[in-house]
């Protein structure tokens, strides 16, 4: 009886400890061209997991102490890769300094992001005029939220409200 309840309890174990390892990885294994391609452009990569979204395969990662993602389509090409920055560290000076001198000034940096493509580098900042107050939500103002797309040269590439 003991012996049985013992042997229960470690198929259920080992039964977690493979539920949870799948939940990691996302369950998705990516082709072996997609993880050929990933590790002959990112050596070094510490890779967290493979997931799906609607562009392709899409890899998270850690390289030099950054988090990235990664995505590729099925054929093993690479489409584009991303990784937040650290606002007074990493923004690009001519990104900053158009930032600074342009419409939006006064706003409040909530998160940039480093988007490459085969084309080029973008900067997606997000950005709003509300500070985490709450003074809007009581009436003395309202809230605006931005997400502002620059090039490598700081001109404004896209401007949408959100």
């Amino acid at each position: 009886m003991k012996n049985s309840i013992i042997k229960t309890a470690l198929i259920l174990m080992v039964l977690g400890f493979t539920i949870n390892s799948n939940a990691a990885t996302g369950g998705v294994k990516a082709p072996e061209q997609v993880t050929a391609e990933f590790t002959a452009k990112y050596p070094g990569a510490v890779l967290k997991d493979w997931k799906m979204d609607k562009a392709g395969y899409k890899a998270e990662f850690k390289l030099n102490h950054k988090k990235y993602t990664a995505v590729y389509a099925a054929d093993g090409t690479w489409l584009k890769s991303s990784t937040k920055l650290n606002w007074t560290k990493d923004m690009p000076v001519a990104v900053k300094n158009a930032l600074k001198k342009g419409k939006y000034a006064s706003f409040y940096e909530d998160e940039i992001k480093e988007v490459t493509t085969n084309t080029g580098t973008q900067y997606i900042l997000t950005i709003d005029n509300h500070n985490g107050s709450t003074m809007a939500t009581e009436g003395y103002g309202s809230w605006e939220d931005y997400q502002i797309i620059y090039d490598i040269n700081g001109a404004i590439l896209s401007v949408k409200e959100l």
